[in-house]
């Protein structure tokens, strides 16, 4: 038997904070042509269950055109079941309400329900502020069957809301336990019987989702479940750091940009994080910057961390109006990082530089 597990697809996703609005269009129409690419990989595969562990839509903001794509998604696909747990983002009643939906799209609610495929048991539960404590002495596995159980939640040593609480699942005969909730892959040993195993998401969507997304394919034969991670998304975000200590001018840091990305596909998001030291004559010209690498690669933004090397006491006798400016500034009661930055701009704009 195969079955692939996946989870966080945030369908309708908000992205305008990292994306301009036509981007965060794009990307939230590659949502669904991922997840329609995954569907059409498990039907050449012959993928008989797909467990989808919550968080299908990212929140009660659904369109119908999203909720009508993915169950045509399920409906062209009759010959898999698709097995729907909702998480803690999930309006999912809402985006069917009205709808009919496919026989082989199959739901959980937050008591145990169970699947049977032969010899081969799924169960699912929706943890809620009810039953977060008590569900767990609910679950009936036996040993004599292969036994996946689907759950949406923080992996947690204590009970909570949503928590997945794994000390309270183990001994219970679970072969593999398929998770929602964190966005990257992650499988570790739950006891002797068996793993827990978290996905991931299959898109990244902002900068705190970078590296590699995809899902886990599983193959079952007897009591053995053998599980593989197949990286799938469109698209790859990426955070890289670049020391720009000792670069004065926008042409080197944007070679060190492109030397610190070299092997980064053209196709992928790219935050670059400036770190180290800069003087006052730097060109920090971060609207140039940004513009050449969006001519690179689908999406680039810049965040800045480095800091001012300052040499108080060059300025210290300085009689020009930058040597005012410095001291006026150095004396006040401001945080030492407010005067680097308010001493930057200043020093810009003396420069005759536009100030954004």
């Amino acid at each position: 038997m195969k079955i692939i597990h996946c989870s966080d697809l945030h369908f309708d996703s908000k992205m305008e904070t990292n994306l301009p609005f036509r981007k965060a269009q794009e990307r939230n129409n590659e949502l669904l042509t991922t997840f329609s690419k995954m569907v059409s990989f498990a039907m050449e595969k012959e993928v008989e269950v797909i467990l989808m562990a919550g968080d299908i839509f990212d929140a009660q903001r659904i369109t119908s055109k999203t909720a009508d794509y993915f169950l045509d998604t399920v409906r062209e696909a009759p010959d898999i079941d698709f097995m729907f747990l909702r998480g803690n983002h999930d309006g999912s009643r809402r985006a069917f309400a009205g709808k009919k939906t496919p026989e082989n799209l199959k739901f959980f609610n937050d008591e145990w329900t169970y699947y049977s495929y032969d010899n081969v048991v799924i169960a699912g539960v929706e943890l809620n502020r009810d039953n977060y404590r008590s569900i767990y002495d609910d679950l009936q596995l036996t040993p004599e069957t292969t036994n996946i159980v689907m759950m949406h939640g923080q992996e947690s040593t204590q009970f909570g809301e949503n928590n997945v609480c794994l000390p309270a699942l183990q001994s219970k005969h679970i072969h593999y336990l398929a998770l929602g909730h964190i966005h990257s892959y992650k499988k570790e040993k739950l006891d002797t019987e068996g793993v827990y195993c978290y996905s991931g998401c299959l898109e990244g969507r902002g900068f705190d989702e970078c590296g590699e997304k995809g899902f886990v394919f599983l193959h079952l034969k007897e009591h053995r479940i053998k599980s593989e991670f197949i990286p799938f998304a469109r698209r790859t975000l990426y955070d890289i750091p670049v020391d720009i200590t000792s670069l004065t001018t926008v042409n080197q840091m944007h070679r060190a940009m492109k030397r610190a990305s070299s092997d980064i596909s053209k196709e992928s998001l790219v935050k670059f994080t400036l770190t180290g030291s800069y003087t006052l004559e730097t060109q920090k010209d971060f609207r140039f910057l940004t513009q050449l690498l969006n001519d690179e690669f689908y999406f680039a933004k810049i965040k800045d961390e480095s800091q001012l090397a300052l040499e108080k006491e060059t300025y210290e006798h300085d009689i020009s109006l930058k040597g005012e400016f410095i001291r006026t500034v150095l004396a006040s009661e401001l945080k030492d990082e407010d005067k680097d930055i308010i001493i930057g701009y200043g020093i810009r704009a003396l420069s005759g530089e536009e100030i954004e």
